[in-house]
């Protein structure tokens, strides 16, 4: 299942999203980074093959409620 971060600001609105990315090497890591600023918060989640198709304004929809 994918991985997603999600950067949040302090109202608990969506700003934006990064996927984990697999490595080039053999043997690289997946990565992906966001870096939060004042007053705002990353969430890494796990979500399904079917939300994380969906276009960005259905994905942060879907996203919303599994934020807590």
């Amino acid at each position: 299942m994918p991985v997603i971060q999600v950067l949040t600001d302090a109202s608990g609105n969506i700003l934006g999203t990064a996927s984990a990315v697999a490595g080039s090497g053999s043997n690289a890591p997946a990565s992906a980074t966001l870096v939060a600023g004042t007053g705002q918060k990353v969430t890494q989640l796990t979500i399904d093959d079917k939300t994380a198709s969906l276009d960005a304004t259905a994905l942060h929809g879907a996203l919303k409620s599994l934020i807590k």
